[in-house]
């Protein structure tokens, strides 16, 4: 067993397509045709990384990942018949304009063991995407009996912060509320500068898995993999499902040999910022917003680097 990884967690990135171009959103500028993850691929990690860890939960997004449901529905089969409990995805919900369709994809994730389902309701999904066809394709998920069927809105500055976005966002809201449909705390949009901290009031000594919704990179729980095959722990790859088998790339995993990961886990984001210059890499921190979003570009930057 690798000490630094314990996977509890697999996500599944099916696409960076999308049906939407919304402002809040890193894949807004995706057109709704692109590459998918292999589902046969997908579907065997899953298997492999069970046989070997006590995996809870399997998510799916993108992008919009039922542009590829049959995709979807095999890796959720897949997880049901590992025993993994949460099977969750997160759509627009506005995946089609065929009513007919809508239905039976609907159909297909509850027979393929989703147990969860996220609908991206909110003033930015709906700014492009029509909200009769979320709400039939919710109806349609109420209809075959889904186990857990929420709204996930994105958060302008956060839910109890007064802007038009979220004024709508709640309008919103109340219309599923009124099916018997609930909201999950959703999470917050980005790309809007004024309304987060300048980088000068950035803490770049955080240590490494101390903001919210992360984890050291030396105490790994969660992974995620992206329609290339990449596999991602927070902002770096560490290997490729298409050209290594997943557990050897989690067995030949170790930080500290990766000249980038160990510098944001011995100094921080200001140590790898550091590192990234005495490569020749000099990050702009303008539109980082937090530390998280500088470690990310610094990490890009630095894997389009040749390798040595």
């Amino acid at each position: 067993m690798n000490q630094y990884i314990d996977i509890s967690r697999i996500e599944f990135v099916i696409t960076n397509a999308c049906t939407g171009k919304c402002k809040h959103c890193s894949n807004g500028e995706q057109t709704e045709r692109g590459s998918s993850i292999n589902a046969d691929v997908a579907a065997d990690v899953v298997r492999r990384i069970a046989e070997r860890f006590n995996v809870q939960s399997v998510m799916t997004f993108g992008g919009e990942p039922l542009l590829y449901p049959d995709t979807v529905c095999q890796i959720h089969s897949s997880a049901r018949g590992c025993g993994i409990p949460t099977r969750q995805i997160i759509t627009n919900g506005s995946f089609s304009r065929d009513r007919s369709r809508i239905d039976h994809v609907a159909k297909a994730l509850c027979n393929a063991g989703i147990t969860d389902v996220l609908l991206s309701v909110d003033a930015f999904h709906q700014e492009f995407l029509p909200l009769d066809y979320v709400m039939y394709f919710a109806e349609s998920l109420l209809k075959y009996n889904v186990p857990s069927l929420r709204v996930h809105p994105a958060w302008l500055a956060g839910e109890d912060y007064s802007n038009k976005e979220n004024e709508e966002t709640k309008r919103l809201l109340a219309v599923f509320s009124e099916m018997g449909i609930s909201a999950s705390d959703g999470n917050a949009a980005v790309n809007f500068p004024e309304y987060f901290p300048s980088t000068e009031t950035i803490d770049f000594t955080i240590p490494c898995g101390e903001m919210e919704y992360t984890a050291p990179l030396d105490d790994v729980g969660s992974l995620s993999i992206r329609p290339n095959g990449d596999v991602e722990l927070c902002s770096i790859s560490i290997g490729n499902i298409y050209a290594t088998d997943i557990l050897q790339i989690i067995d030949d995993y170790d930080p500290y040999v990766i000249p980038a990961a160990n510098a944001v886990l011995t100094g921080g984001v200001s140590e790898l910022v550091s590192f990234a210059e005495s490569q020749g890499v000099i990050i702009d921190t303008n539109g980082c917003y937090s530390v998280c979003a500088v470690c990310r570009k610094a990490m890009t930057a630095l894997a389009l680097l040749p390798s040595p």
